[in-house]
């Protein structure tokens, strides 16, 4: 913890050199108003000012997701200080797995019983999906918030590591409408429709509808199968009802289909240690089919089979506000519809080439229904307090399927199955939470929270290659989770220190070999520590915010798996194991500052520093000279954790004529990273056995990327005109390694160059 603190005041003074000369350079004369404008955010369930809330926050608004084409999670991720992701292209573009502060789930198929990170729309928790992790469409977003740290006090469902919270545009009493047309790189095009109605002062309504396509830049060059291709639509419709001054209703409900084409990955040509056991080939025998592996070849497939990822959920929103003078109830009722059918080339080669022709068939379905409720201070109270219950029923299903494809017909039907399984996954969480916020005089206050939870999560699972028996196994958790901050504020300055706990629920996995049994693992727990402080200078030219963190982890979460035998595909036996202790430690720096009246330069920095601490019987896929691959992982870094992130951007606005005109350049970096576990035993030499355990560096240890992109856009009050380059210096590079099983190797997902222009029409 002393070296994180060390490291926030050189991170800190670094900074501030770099901001206060610029920022200082003119004078300001007395009658001078330029400031930078006031961040809203709505972290605590209020409205509330960015500078004033005692929790490390990156915000980005309306403005920030719309001129930098902020479409997908992986767009505002890479910008966010010590946030880590990786797309592996498996499971569709779209699919991706999140890290804040080393905090993640290390799963094995994207899918959790309980996530790690809180995900919102709307004060709606989204976390429990057919997908895996949610990756909303972002069309028509007024803000989104990444916060750090664990979030339990006053949300509804838990959060160990941190929270996205995600905020729509609210129908409104003025009439409006815009449509907007764009086209990019790979034949991509797109529409969008936005329209807000009031049919009255009591009842509004707003609509968004995308379209969006994009043939991709990766080709198949085989004619049995297809190219990678998706295409998305996505609507939703909200209502805005005034009954009386007192209650608000806000009802909001959104389809979201996803239809796309294989995956975007290219084959590294290393092969994994599935793969590897089953088809007795080591590391580097991959097969090539004559177009070679990444990074010779970066855009190319051989795939004989048609291969699809559909996605789809639906959303229904429903929240009510009562204002009763000097409080105010707050109810969130939801429901989720999601799934995801997925069909794979499993060997990713031509049947011609390959020791056996597979084909992997998923289909993901899930419902989701909560209910909260919270009653909070007015805004004007001198004790600021929550207090809220929260009940949410996930039912996740999923049924897997490894097929044979005959000779003549690899897309054909297949002969037989080399495992068909089907699994059940049920969450039933209750929980109560709150925390009050007491002045202790003028500039300091303390906040007392907690949340108790109570979890139920049973797991069935039919192996139909064992016979038609279901086997099912429950178990039940319970937690107290308190939070205490302590706040100092001045008139142009915010210091805090927070101490908080963080849980996710344990659950019950169903293992197979040779018969079903239940198999339980325990709750992780994680206490975070947190000193910070945020601070406007340069006569409010200059917002700084600065925070150092240390997290220990104990029961840490997961999921592996190995092969009973070697030489069957169809004797996996999946595990969650519980590392015993783990912990991270680092610091963030944000930095903004108005140059000059059209001139804006923003810096942002994250370094953690990462690890197991005690996690020595870590087990990998496939076996060793008859040895399970088990690995002491001690001392390693965890997934998804780049020891540094940063990003920087500089945006100049001006007058074109009639045209309020911007352009804007931005660069970012992720250092070197690795995205599950079986790339953190490419850092280990040799199991517990004693045997050689040498996974290569390449593909799994990821070098770090830095990129380029240019933003540029005109508007009048009747027309929008916007351009990117993503990018820009075409950086070749990839950011995930997932278990992808193939005789081609572990799948990647390049990179490209993408160029683009939108046009919009507006209506008011």
């Amino acid at each position: 913890m002393t070296r994180t603190i060390r490291l926030g005041s050189v991170l800190f003074g670094a900074t501030l050199g770099l901001g206060l000369t610029p920022v200082n350079a003119p004078a300001q004369d007395a009658t001078d108003d330029l400031v930078l404008e006031e961040v809203t955010v709505t972290a605590q369930r209020r409205e509330e000012s960015l500078q004033d809330v005692p929790i490390s926050i990156s915000a980005y608004s309306h403005e920030d997701l719309e001129r930098t084409r902020i479409g997908s999670a992986a767009d505002y991720l890479v910008k966010t200080p010590n946030v880590g992701f990786s797309e592996d292209g498996e499971g569709g573009s779209r699919s991706i797995n999140v890290s804040i502060r080393g905090v993640s789930n290390i799963t094995l198929d994207g899918v959790a019983t309980a996530n790690s990170i809180g995900y919102y729309i709307d004060e709606l928790s989204v976390g429990a999906v057919a997908q895996g992790t949610v990756n909303p469409q972002l069309q028509d977003m007024e803000r989104i918030e990444v916060l750090r740290g664990p979030q339990g006090t006053y949300y509804g469902r838990n959060a160990v590591g941190g929270a996205i919270n995600i905020t729509t545009v609210k129908p409104g009493p003025e009439q409006y409408f815009e449509g907007t047309v764009k086209i990019g790189s790979f034949d991509t095009y797109g529409a969008e429709a936005i329209f807000n109605v009031p049919f009255s002062d009591t009842f509004m309504a707003r609509g968004v509808f995308a379209y969006e396509e994009s043939d991709t830049p990766i080709e198949n060059v085989n004619p049995l199968g297809n190219d990678p291709f998706y295409e998305y639509l996505t609507g939703r419709l909200s209502f805005r009802i005034l009954p009386s001054d007192d209650v608000t209703i806000d009802l909001s409900i959104t389809r979201t289909d996803e239809d796309e084409g294989g995956d975007i990955a290219v084959p590294s040509g290393v092969v994994d240690l599935d793969t590897g056991s089953i088809f007795g080939l080591g590391p580097h025998d991959a097969i090539d089919s004559g177009q070679g592996f990444y990074p010779d070849t970066d855009d190319r497939i051989d795939r004989d089979t048609i291969e699809r990822n559909d996605k789809s959920f639906t959303i229904i929103n429903g929240r009510v506000a009562w204002d009763l003078g000097k409080a105010t109830l707050k109810s969130v009722t939801g429901y989720i519809d999601s799934s995801f059918d997925r069909e794979a080339d499993l060997d990713g080669i031509p049947f011609t080439f390959g020791p056996l022709p597979l084909r992997r068939v998923n289909d993901y379905g899930g419902t989701s229904w909560s209910q909260e409720l919270r009653l909070m201070s007015s805004d004007d109270s001198k004790y600021s307090w929550t207090l809220g219950a929260f009940y949410v029923d996930d039912d996740l299903d999923r049924i897997n399927q490894i097929q044979i494809m005959p000779d003549d017909a690899p897309s054909g039907d297949p002969e037989g199955f080399i495992n068909s399984d089907q699994m059940n996954f049920r969450f039933k969480s209750a929980a109560l939470f709150g925390e009050a916020t007491m002045p202790f005089n003028d500039s300091i206050d303390v906040t007392i929270g907690a949340r108790w939870s109570r979890d139920k999560v049973t797991t069935s699972m039919i192996d139909f290659n064992l016979g038609p028996e279901k086997v099912s196994g429950s178990k039940t958790f319970e937690d107290f989770s308190p939070r205490v901050v302590v706040r100092h504020m001045t008139d142009v300055s915010t210091f805090y220190g927070s101490v908080s706990k963080g849980y996710k629920a344990g659950g019950v996995d169903v293992a197979s070999q040779q018969q079903l049994f239940p198999l339980p693992f325990e709750s992780e727990d994680l206490w975070s520590y947190e000193l910070g402080f945020k601070t406007q200078f340069a006569g409010g030219r200059a917002n700084l915010s600065a925070a150092v963190f240390y997290n220990d982890w104990s029961d840490f979460q997961v999921q592996t798996n190995r092969l009973a035998d070697p030489n069957d595909i169809s004797s996996g036996v999946s595990a969650t194991q519980n590392a015993e202790e783990a912990s991270s430690r680092g610091a963030e720096i944000e930095f903004t500052a108005l140059l000059a009246e059209e001139l804006i330069w923003a810096v942002n920095l994250g370094y953690i520093d990462s690890e197991f601490d005690d996690y020595r019987d870590a087990v990998l896929r496939g076996q060793t000279n008859g040895n399970d691959n088990i690995i002491d992982v001690s001392g390693q870094p965890l997934p998804r954790s780049p020891e540094w992130t940063a990003n920087t951007w500089l945006q100049y606005d001006f007058d074109l004529g009639n045209w309020a005109s911007f352009v804007r350049a931005e660069v970012t970096y992720t250092d070197d990273q690795y995205s599950d576990i079986e790339a953190i035993g490419s850092l280990v030499g040799e199991t517990v056995f004693g045997d050689p355990f040498n996974l290569p560096a390449f593909p799994y240890q990821i070098d770090s990327y830095t990129l380029v992109n240019l933003y540029a856009g005109m508007e009048t009050d009747r027309f929008r005109i916007r351009a990117y380059a993503k990018n820009l210096l075409d950086e070749q590079y990839y950011n995930g390694t997932a278990d992808n099983f193939g005789a081609a190797g572990i799948r990647l997902r390049p990179h490209f160059r993408e160029l683009g222009v939108s046009f919009t029409i507006m209506s008011r």
